[in-house]
């Protein structure tokens, strides 16, 4: 079995949590108004929950593959590949969803520098134990890509939330 596997457990329930937290304030928040802002929000809410099952998927493959007897390294590569396949799925559905959306609203640009930097650590990690390349431990990388989606998922979450619970002020200022 691997060394890792409760850190592995640990951080898929983190995903977890964030995807049913993010279903419950959709759930819970149902504001009318602008149906620009319902639709950023829908995307938001598509990607917290989508990276927040990539998290959880990608801390258990390991897991899993290590039941089967595979060589440590073998895990840990096939791992690496089996996220990456995940990541650019949520990446390609969510290009595809916004591209209707497109210029409708502002993009949030701190939400994006924050994803894409999150993203190039994510990517990094794991093509760099993809490929075998001795800059680090296999492991301590795929953990470092799990930390960076979580890391992810959470930042557009608390952008989810500032944005579900953003109330209209009046002209009286209240």
């Amino acid at each position: 079995m691997l060394e890792n596997t409760d850190t592995l457990l640990s951080l898929a329930e983190i995903a977890a949590a964030f995807a049913g937290f993010a279903a419950l304030v959709s759930v819970i928040r149902r504001k009318k108004g602008d149906p620009e802002e319902a639709v950023h929000d829908v995307l938001r809410l598509r990607l917290v929950i989508s990276s927040s099952v990539v998290g959880v998927a990608a801390a258990l493959v390991p897991v899993g593959l290590a039941g089967y007897g595979l060589a440590v390294s073998s895990v840990w590569r096939v791992s690496s590949m089996a996220f990456l396949v995940m990541s650019y799925g949520i990446i390609l559905s969510f290009v595809t969803a916004y591209k209707p959306v497109r210029g409708d609203f502002p993009p949030d640009r701190l939400a994006v520098a924050v994803a894409t930097s999150l993203e190039v650590v994510e990517q990094i990690s794991l093509f760099v134990v993809l490929l075998g390349l001795s800059l680090g431990n296999p492991a301590a990388l795929y953990v470092t890509a799990l930390i960076a989606n979580i890391c992810q998922a959470g930042f557009v979450f608390v952008r989810f939330i500032e944005s579900a619970f953003r109330y209209e002020r009046g002209s009286d200022g209240a």
